[in-house]
């Protein structure tokens, strides 16, 4: 079992052990869980000791969606090991895990692509996301100024300071929450390692987390990641943030982020985006009754981001597969993050022509993600290259 900083072992192993064995009991006894053309799909709350300051020390449950195979359940049911075949993916800075990764419409569920080629897959959502703890996330008045004016009058009647003036997470308790899950598909499954995909955020929740045990994790697929090469490696003396949370609208995701950046014709879907903000408010219903008539998104904020720079990406031992689009604000950082890899010589830059950091969700390029996973994942290899750099897709119309 994998120890993390701050927790105790042996307790931690035994509610791990018991956590795993009744997951595994109700697994079978459901009848192999949610079917759903073809898929089984399976939600549960991952027991945890919480390393985050605002409730420290409090048992929670960290939401975990599991979407895999009837033919695997079955077999998995009968006490087959799907050693080499278990994935976690970790969202990233906004949004939580199931609209990002499986998101309920035509063939854009990763998850789904993944499980229908033989994986278990699993995607987890960290503290302050989709249905994971939200700590003092509720008071309306833990945000600053600009977003309070966003939910006045609706909650709020007047504006408040917030009552917990403090950024939420911090690297570590990330990582902590990744372990945590990490140790529990390992036992629940009966493995040793498991391959972990990262959007944005969760490329340095994900790496990082590889860089400090590189044995448990197999293969890492990284979309988008944030990286800092000069971050510092300790943390910050005195926690940061001002208040543990702000608040994202629709216009703000779609509009303002989104396709403020798109290049190409017909890169985006238009049904595409009304599933994605309903999914999202599934995943916050507090939120969805919040602010303006299409609901906020809740985001926490962070106390102390740190430990994923030059010298923690030297320390990454896991084949690494980068994949970022070329109208992506993170493309030059995940150029130099591919130049920093140097413990691996399996790894592999792929930038995608008519993608932006959305690419997960756009017409031109959400199969080339599926697809270059799938293959990584079983082959360590991109279009049978296991290293190098590649350009990928049309480019940009019009002038």
């Amino acid at each position: 079992m994998l120890g993390m900083p701050g927790d105790s072992g042996s307790g931690r192993r035994a509610g791990a052990t018991a956590a795993a064995m009744l997951a595994a009991a109700a697994f079978a006894a459901s009848g192999l869980g949610a079917a759903d053309d073809g898929f089984v799909t399976v939600d549960r709350f991952v027991p945890h000791t919480s390393t985050v300051a605002a409730n420290e020390g409090e048992r929670v449950g960290l939401f975990l969606r599991e979407k895999l195979g009837q033919d695997l359940a079955a077999r998995i049911a009968a006490g087959e090991r799907p050693h080499g075949k278990v994935v976690l993916f970790v969202h990233g800075g906004s949004i939580p895990s199931v609209p990002d990764y499986d998101l309920p419409y035509k063939d854009y569920s990763w998850m789904a692509h993944l499980a229908a080629a033989g994986y278990d897959t699993f995607a987890m959502d960290q503290t302050g996301y989709g249905l994971s703890p939200r700590p003092q996330m509720d008071d309306p008045c833990n945000m600053d100024a600009g977003n309070r004016a966003l939910v006045t009058p609706n909650p709020l009647a007047r504006d408040c300071e917030p009552r917990y003036p403090h950024g939420l997470t911090t690297s570590q308790s990330d990582w902590d929450e990744i372990g945590r899950v990490v140790d529990y598909i390992r036992e629940l499954r009966g493995v040793d390692a498991v391959s972990l995909i990262g959007w944005s955020a969760g490329g340095p929740r994900t790496a990082g987390f590889a860089a400090r045990h590189p044995d448990v994790v197999d293969k890492l697929v990284l979309f988008a990641p944030g990286y800092r090469p000069d971050q510092p490696s300790t943390p910050p003396a005195k926690p940061a943030g001002e208040a543990p949370m702000r608040l994202q609208t629709r216009e703000r995701l779609e509009n303002d982020r989104w396709r403020s950046t798109v290049a190409c014709d017909d890169q985006v879907d238009p049904g595409i985006q009304e599933v994605i903000w309903r999914t999202v408010m599934a995943y916050d219903q507090l939120g969805s009754v919040w602010g303006p008539k299409h609901g906020v998104m809740r985001v926490r904020t962070s106390a102390g981001a740190w430990g994923w720079n030059r010298e923690y990406a030297a320390r990454v031992r896991a084949p690494t597969l980068i994949l970022v689009g070329e109208q992506d604000f993170l493309l030059e950082a995940d150029r130099q993050l591919y130049a920093d890899l140097t413990g691996t010589e399996r790894k592999v830059l792929v930038e995608m022509a008519c993608a932006t950091h959305f690419a997960v969700w756009e017409t031109t390029q959400h199969k080339l993600l599926h697809e270059a996973s799938l293959e990584w994942l079983e082959e360590g290899t991109f279009r049978g290259s296991a290293a190098g750099r590649f350009t990928v897709g049309a480019r940009p119309t019009g002038p």
